[in-house]
């Protein structure tokens, strides 16, 4: 796939580089199709950022936009073609970087196999590079955490949502993704001793609560490594 391929040329010709900082300033096309886009108006969205794409040089944000909207329609072919418009319009910016992996992101949690680890593999390459001038990106440890996950590497997720959770404790989502690596890593009694403290303050979602349920049922003896049915 085309994009796998230019993330190579895009890193090694220093687009993370420079001082710059920062995303390019939406226009108002590309605002109008953004809202469109969070309102669940996908195919409405998508028009709207391939009128907004038609601008030259070509928008990097339109060209994300049209990524992500192919990505929640299920396009693979419209979302390949997208993403290698947008590595040609990146700006030199962690922010952009970061951007590019987090659409990456997106595509990998959309899809399975071998596709879901490529997109995978590819956002954590995109969030390595992005940290290295920026690491106080937001969420940067918890979007790493998810895609050394999502590429089938659950012990390197571990340690960055880890550090996402003591960032932010009261995350749901990290959570989620934490008790989602011990389990692929057969580890019950780690996922009881990461809820219990929320169980006490009454601080479980529905699915946590479940999850720790389980945990607690049929642990094998020492090291609760029983993997879920």
């Amino acid at each position: 796939m085309r994009p796998f391929i230019l993330i190579t040329a895009f890193l090694a010709a220093g687009c993370v580089g420079g001082s710059s900082r920062g995303l390019p300033s939406a226009t108002l096309q590309e605002r109008r199709a953004e809202k469109m886009f969070e309102s669940g108006r996908v195919a409405e969205a998508k028009a709207v950022f391939e009128q907004a794409a038609q601008m030259q040089p070509r928008p990097f944000l339109a060209s994300i936009g049209i990524a992500r909207c192919a990505i929640r329609l299920g396009d693979q072919d419209l979302a390949t073609a997208a993403f290698r418009l947008a590595y040609a319009s990146a700006p030199g910016t962690p922010e952009a970087t970061d951007l590019l992996g987090r659409t990456h992101l997106e595509a990998a949690k959309a899809t399975t196999g071998a596709r879901r680890v490529q997109h995978a593999t590819t956002s954590a390459s995109m969030f390595s590079s992005a940290s290295r001038l920026a690491p106080d990106l937001p969420a940067l440890a918890y979007h790493t955490g998810m895609s050394k996950l999502l590429s089938g590497h659950p012990v390197p997720a571990v340690t960055f949502l880890e550090l996402a959770l003591a960032k932010d404790p009261t995350s749901t989502d990290v959570l989620h993704a934490l008790v989602l690596a011990w389990r692929r890593l057969g580890q019950r009694d780690r996922i009881v001793a990461l809820l219990a403290p929320y169980e006490k303050q009454g601080q479980l979602s529905p699915a946590l609560v479940k999850e720790l349920h389980w945990a607690r049922s049929s642990k094998v003896g020492g090291g609760g490594q029983e993997r879920r049915p």
